[in-house]
């Protein structure tokens, strides 16, 4: 697995799963990964950092 960094060049021709585990009561950076098929039609996951939906919630 591959972590992203910002302006990584990512072959990307079909994203197969999204996996973020999150708490939906808790607002936190959380680490997501994503699996996907690259142009060659290998299979690659690559792990990121974003916020978990209850970010959005709150108010």
């Amino acid at each position: 697995m591959e972590s992203y960094r910002y302006g990584m060049n990512l072959d990307i021709a079909k994203v197969i799963a999204i996996d973020d585990p999150q708490d939906p009561f808790v607002c936190e950076v959380i680490t997501a990964k994503m699996v996907y098929l690259n142009s060659a039609g290998e299979t690659k996951t690559v792990a990121y950092r974003k916020l978990s939906r209850a970010c959005s919630q709150q108010s």
